[in-house]
């Protein structure tokens, strides 16, 4: 890897979110990090993009006081059949949270829904915070039966110990999104989507889960044309 003036790696193509991050971060071992700053280097062009203070120090304090140690670490999926890969292994949960967000930034273009960014990004990065329930057994399980179905609910509720200054609106909007994420699939029926905005995170949540690389894997098999099969058709 180059390396800078500085004798630090260099990093080429970085927003400069990232750059912040990394120059904070440079050093500094992950284990004497705190969630925050944790929050901070892995969401970095995420939590750049949220305008409004009030929203982002809300998400960065929900980090800090709500996340587990296995967030930073575990794959998005115990079983590996309903993600795809990108989210599977060392830090996969990390990548889905990502790519849940990515999801959302479209989908609120193609809904025009922009005006609901700020509250979108932020329900998105939280929503699995609390993926696992409490915390895992010796094989990476969760302790909790059953906590797969209810834990957006279990999130929510646990946001009332999180001191904020945001709009009633916003609050609202970041609440009722992470609850209700799970869509058909919570064990609560009191949470399902009910308006747009909660139909959003549940959406970019469910799309991100999507395992569209095997597809892809099939799709790029498939002869149209001139196409043997053995090259993606490039546009």
């Amino acid at each position: 890897m180059a390396k800078s003036d500085h004798g630090k790696p260099a990093r080429t193509g970085w927003s400069r979110a990232y750059e912040e991050a990394w120059e904070k971060l440079y050093n500094k071992k992950e284990t004497d990090m705190t969630n925050k700053e944790k929050a901070e280097h892995y969401f970095a062009e995420e939590l750049d993009s949220i305008k409004n203070k009030d929203i982002k120090d809300f998400a960065l304090d929900v980090f800090e006081k709500l996340t587990p140690d296995y967030f930073w670490t575990v794959p998005c999926s115990t079983s590996g059949k309903y993600h795809p890969k990108v989210s599977l292994g060392t830090g996969g949960l990390i990548r889905h949270v990502k790519l849940a967000v990515w999801w959302g930034v479209e989908l609120v273009k193609a809904m025009e829904m922009e005006k609901y960014h700020d509250e979108m990004v932020a329900a998105l990065l939280l929503h699995d915070l609390i993926k696992n329930g409490k915390d895992l057994d010796s094989r990476g399980f969760p302790l909790e039966r059953g906590v797969t179905g209810r834990h957006g609910v279990t999130l929510a509720r646990k946001l009332y110990d999180v001191n904020h200054n945001m709009t009633d609106r916003s609050w609202g909007f970041i609440k009722t999104g992470i609850a209700c994420h799970m869509g058909i699939w919570t064990t609560n029926s009191d949470y399902k989507p009910d308006n747009d905005f909660t139909r959003l995170i549940h959406l970019a949540d469910y799309c991100a889960s999507r395992k569209v690389d095997a597809e892809m894997v099939e799709l790029n098999k498939l002869e149209i044309g001139d196409s043997n099969g053995s090259e993606p058709i490039q546009e």
